[in-house]
């Protein structure tokens, strides 16, 4: 997948769904209004179901901002002396929020049963605190400040900075490493700072009920892709192949291929390179065309399905990959881990590196069985593997039926 795609899918597409549906539950507040007594107590159900979600499949950062954003919402509907208090703080709690929701954005998740967990609670009591002292500060050294400052600055915009930042932080945070984690971080300080903006332009319920359902979508998606993708590649896996067997019809084909030589490969030049060879095979076959489905079925070993289509239909579309692989140099950069030891390794280092960069190529076999009639998938695959075989039989670097 390439990284425009990636982002797309992973950041983009998911921001303007977000922003979509709260447009649409603002023009159309008066056809919900109704329901208002129900809408005010789906955060408590919906933010304690994604807590718990994000902890059964170790999502912590998700658990532990659906947790402070049930607790903000209990504080917001509670009459308590103590909750009435912190209304006197909006301020400082937005900024130290904001300040929280920023810092889960850089760490990763771990589990909250550890020390790992005392370490994030500890992160969130200093995050608010932040947010206290800044303010402080500014009521301290307002005038020194705004004074000093080389360009001219409002009490205002001194309160907003921390937010800026943390917005500006996260944002990049989020495009540099694209994924709905990171994404859901991001809208939900997004959906934090336009509830301090515009606090009457959506009922809180509705903004934290949103969130809720946004925590929710990106946990089973994440787990659909945890246990039907492979990690390292990222194709489907031989789970996700299975699944597949399942909606064909009787009539498909199916090709299996492996890379040549690959073990003697990695012992060679390391699994650091063989990894880097796996994910470029894996992207030239996802390029297969005839509407192939391509799998990591195990180890060095690809499976691509055609449905629908017979052995003859697919030969130019499955040589056209060989091929792209074949052709295709891979670069091999000197190890830079290892040990400078003397003078005479740097001047060799130094020598090999002006006579230019080793490429070296792999090639994959291919075998290719087309289903019978009766025949189950295993067996169609069990054909395939033996052409698969043959091909290594004969030389390698070809397809066999």
């Amino acid at each position: 997948m390439s990284s425009f795609l990636h982002g797309c899918r992973y950041f983009i597409l998911p921001l303007v769904i977000t922003v979509m549906a709260l447009t649409i539950l603002q023009v159309t507040e008066a056809n919900w209004q109704i329901w208002d007594e129900i809408i005010g107590q789906l955060p408590y159900w919906l933010l304690s179901i994604a807590a718990a979600m994000a902890l059964q499949f170790n999502r912590s950062r998700l658990a532990f901002l659906a947790l402070l954003l049930l607790v903000f919402y209990v504080g917001k509907q509670s009459s308590a002396q103590l909750f009435t208090t912190l209304d006197n703080y909006t301020d400082e709690l937005f900024i130290g929020g904001a300040i929280v929701i920023s810092w889960f954005a850089l760490i990763k998740d771990r589990g909250i049963i550890s020390s790992h967990g005392m370490v994030r609670t500890l992160g969130i009591i200093v995050g608010l605190g932040l947010g206290f002292i800044w303010l402080a500060v500014l009521d301290r050294f307002q005038a020194e400040i705004i004074a000093k400052s080389p360009v001219n600055v409002t009490y205002r915009t001194l309160t907003l900075l921390p937010i800026i930042c943390c917005f500006i932080l996260v944002f990049f945070r989020a495009i540099w490493r694209a994924n709905l984690v990171n994404t859901s971080i991001l809208t939900t300080l997004g959906i934090w700072l336009f509830y301090y903006f515009q606090p009457d332009t959506l009922p809180l319920a509705v903004l934290l009920s949103s969130l809720a359902m946004i925590y929710l979508f990106t946990i089973l998606i994440d787990s659909y892709f945890l246990a039907y993708r492979d990690e390292l590649t990222g194709l489907a896996s031989r789970r996700a192949l299975y699944n597949l067997v399942l909606s064909l019809g009787r009539k498909y084909s199916v090709a299996m291929l492996d890379i040549d030589h690959f073990k003697k490969f990695n012992d060679t030049y390391g699994h650091d390179v063989g990894d880097q060879v796996l994910r470029l095979v894996a992207a030239k076959m996802a390029r297969v065309s005839g509407g192939g489905k391509v799998f990591r079925y195990g180890g060095e070993e690809f499976t691509i399905v055609f449905p629908r289509k017979n052995t003859q239909a697919i030969l130019d579309d499955l040589e056209d990959v060989r091929e792209s692989i074949e052709d295709y140099r891979i670069v091999l950069r000197e190890d830079k881990r290892q040990k400078k030891n003397n003078t005479q390794a740097r001047a060799k280092r130094s020598k090999s590196r002006s006579a230019g960069t080793k490429t070296v190529s792999v090639t994959i076999s291919i075998g290719v069985a087309e289903r019978l009639r009766g025949e189950s998938f295993d067996q169609a695959l069990k054909r395939a593997d033996q052409a698969l075989y043959r091909a290594k039989k004969k030389g390698r670097n070809q397809i066999c039926l």
